[in-house]
């Protein structure tokens, strides 16, 4: 959080774990980085307050599908952060995704 911002938060009576954040940035709950997807949640990382965010589904937690795993191509999203390379990647390509099914769904001939 942007240091500027404390006045403002501080007046308002907004703390940082009022606003979304990702999960591994959450105030509240100590997050465990491990630098490879893995298919389980890692050291407590499930554990999320209701204003945590998915990194890699950008969505909150209450929305991610694979957040504590147990699909076997799909890792427990709740140990994703913005520090490991693959998990950027994944972010990318779930972004592509989800940009697709947009588009699909406003244009759903391909005509547009």
């Amino acid at each position: 959080m942007h240091s500027h911002w404390l006045p403002c938060l501080h007046r308002t009576g907004l703390l940082p774990e009022h606003l979304p954040h990702q999960r591994a940035l959450c105030p509240l709950h100590p997050f465990h980085a491990a630098e490879r997807p893995v298919a389980a949640p890692a050291d407590g990382n499930e554990a999320a307050c209701p204003n945590c965010y998915c990194f890699a589904c950008d969505a909150p937690v209450s929305e991610c599908r694979h957040w504590r795993g147990g699909e076997p191509k799909a890792p427990a999203h709740c140990n994703a952060h913005a520090g490991s390379a693959e998990w950027r990647t994944q972010r990318s390509n779930a972004k592509r995704q989800r940009t697709r099914a947009a588009r699909a769904a406003r244009d759903p001939l391909g005509l547009g």
